[in-house]
């Protein structure tokens, strides 16, 4: 997905989910030195990936991404949940999201 798709995306899946506009966005990059993990706490918010990435893997509550991976038929760039992301190589790598964050309306 690119930031252009996903920035189209996103007001519709806001609006499918009960948000309309009531959300934050923030672009998120991660730079992962080699073989780093990484633990996002996500449950009220949503990481869209906005980039292919090579030598790495995202999983979610939602789902996988990870281009190495031959045991799943599908690839998911929408994540929630408890987020996970491994840098495979031996050296830097780089992982670009677009955050969604639901704004909770008082009472």
């Amino acid at each position: 997905m690119t930031v252009a798709l996903a920035l189209e995306y996103i007001p519709r899946r806001m609006k499918e989910l009960g948000y309309g506009s009531d959300y934050y966005i923030r672009f998120r990059h991660f730079v992962l030195q080699a073989s780093e993990k990484l633990e996002i706490d996500a449950y009220n918010q949503f990481y869209i990936l906005v980039e292919e990435i090579n030598d790495a893997s995202v999983q979610s509550d939602f789902g996988l991404f990870d281009i190495a991976e031959d045991k799943t038929n599908e690839q998911t760039y929408e994540h929630q949940g408890l987020i996970h992301i491994t840098n495979y190589t031996n050296g830097v790598n780089h992982i670009r999201f677009i955050q969604v964050i639901p704004k909770h309306k008082s009472k």
